[in-house]
């Protein structure tokens, strides 16, 4: 798309103050800041995050939902080497002045005291048919890349997140605590981190955990009460537990996993908080860790490897203006990744595949 074949207005779901979304045809088409591209958007996936946002974490959120994509550059003035290249997007907007910001690193990547993220605080998201970023969060996509599995390199990174942390030794007994759509992407990556003995993948769902064949060992907890008792059986195991499993009741589960002077990785977001003992906490010495935003590199590397194959993990594709029936399909027990189709080259994928 030409520059001057922009419109003025775009569809995009828009968030109202009641929490409510729909698709609109009158939007505006943002108009990008100095530094800043603006993305016409091909694809876009459906986080957890977002379902969350919608029932109320963060206080709610207004305005136009999602920050898992695939676009490409239509107008980037301060770059224009990067204009029809295919793009993903790092989520954060730092505003590189802040005290965080002057110390670099992931540090300012992702906690800037001034940030905007993409489709979640004060920046228009992905369910859009364009939207901005600065140039600098903005990472090519190699040709080797379809548009379905480069909406998969933001989550990706988030399960790239752990490794970049250092929380991972290859010595280490590590557990991945949720077979959902991150605790799957956690899984891949860390069993591909020559870990000895091999990941424990702790799930509700033998159909979805099987989908790593033998890179895992997966242990299935189908009720509440096999998976009482599949925690006590392995409690005290792990010197790394990642909790994924996107329920406030989690990180209580994954305190009893560890060991003493282990580690507690926390991926979920939850508009429900959490009530928990800390008192086990204190006495077994357990580390808890907070881990967001990953390292985009990383994940474009690996996809581009041919080694993750991720169309396994596409369980619908919607057009834009089903992103209601998308969300709600997205929210259900046993769904993996729902995308939505956001250009009109993307349509030929629409569809229901099923559960895995």
């Amino acid at each position: 798309m030409a520059a001057g074949d922009i419109p003025a207005t775009m569809k995009a779901f828009v968030v109202d103050a009641d929490g409510k979304g729909v698709v609109r045809d009158d939007v505006p088409v943002p108009v990008p800041s100095d530094g800043e591209a603006l993305v016409r958007v091909l694809r876009a996936g459906i986080c957890n995050t977002d379902i969350e946002l919608m029932r109320g974490y963060k206080g709610g959120f207004t305005g136009i939902l999602g920050h898992e994509f695939v676009g490409e550059v239509v107008v980037a003035s301060s770059a224009p080497e990067i204009v029809g290249k295919r793009v993903c997007g790092e989520l954060n907007v730092s505003c590189n002045s802040c005290g965080i910001c002057s110390r670099g690193g992931s540090l300012a990547r992702n906690h800037c005291l001034r940030r905007s993220v993409l489709g979640i605080l004060n920046h228009d998201g992905t369910y859009a048919e364009f939207l901005t970023l600065p140039v600098s969060n903005l990472h090519v996509v190699p040709d080797g890349i379809s548009n379905e599995a480069a909406v998969f390199v933001e989550p990706l990174a988030a399960a790239f997140r752990v490794v970049e942390q250092g929380l991972v030794q290859p010595e280490h007994r590590v557990c991945v605590q949720g077979d959902g759509k991150l605790g799957l992407l956690v899984a891949e990556v860390l069993a591909r981190q020559g870990l000895s003995p091999k990941p424990v993948l702790l799930g509700r769902h033998a159909d979805k955990m099987a989908l790593l064949g033998d890179l895992v060992q997966a242990r299935e907890a189908s009720s509440p009460e096999e998976s009482d008792s599949l925690v006590a059986e392995l409690a005290g195991s792990f010197d790394v537990v990642v909790e994924a499993t996107g329920t406030p009741l989690g990180l209580t589960s994954a305190a009893s996993l560890v060991l003493p002077m282990g580690t507690v990785v926390l991926k979920s977001t939850c508009a429900s908080p959490a009530t928990i003992d800390t008192s086990p906490l204190v006495v077994r010495e357990l580390k808890v860790v907070g881990s967001r935003c990953g390292p985009f590199p990383e994940a474009v590397t690996l996809l581009n490897s041919g080694d993750l194959d991720v169309q396994k993990y596409v369980s619908a594709v919607f057009p834009l203006e089903n992103a209601d029936k998308a969300l709600e399909m997205a929210g259900t027990r046993g769904c993996l990744k729902v995308q939505l189709a956001v250009a009109s080259s993307e349509m030929a994928s629409v569809g229901v595949r099923g559960p895995p």
